[in-house]
């Protein structure tokens, strides 16, 4: 009994002296930061001749290049930017879309580089000659 006694204390000894060393060691971490995506939610509406409507956009880019983005409509028929607002989305820390020109065709917004980072809450108010429905895209 002794000796089993004796072979387990050794044992252990040597076990807790082998391990010891890689506890003094230089430990090396390597982190890597995945990009999230550029996505966009809008709640399609339908334009009737000559009415004003304002639609809600959420626009959120976790890409975290800062490369910009463009918002498109896209309609039966021409369709009119009337006004644009953002503001950040509650417990988001945005950086608001600066335009790059005024919008033009089927282009809404196209935010410079550098802004438009972060969840925004966009209100788009438009107009059309003719009843048309209408939907965005961002790219």
């Amino acid at each position: 009994m002794r000796q089993v006694l004796r072979r387990a204390i050794i044992v252990s000894i040597l076990a807790l002296l082998l391990a010891g060393p890689a506890g003094a060691g230089t430990i090396i971490v390597k982190l890597t930061f995945v990009p999230g995506k550029l996505s966009m939610k809008a709640i399609p509406a339908t334009l009737a001749p000559g009415a004003v409507v304002s639609v809600p956009v959420t626009i959120a880019d976790g890409r975290g290049s800062g490369e910009g983005w463009t918002l498109k409509v896209a309609g039966s028929s021409t369709v009119d930017v009337v006004s644009i607002t953002a503001t950040c989305a509650a417990n988001s820390t945005c950086t608001l879309p600066s335009e790059v020109g005024a919008p033009s065709g089927a282009t809404v917004l196209r935010a410079a580089k550098g802004t438009g980072m972060g969840v925004m809450n966009l209100v788009v108010t438009l107009r059309s000659t003719s009843k048309t429905a209408v939907s965005f895209s961002v790219s």
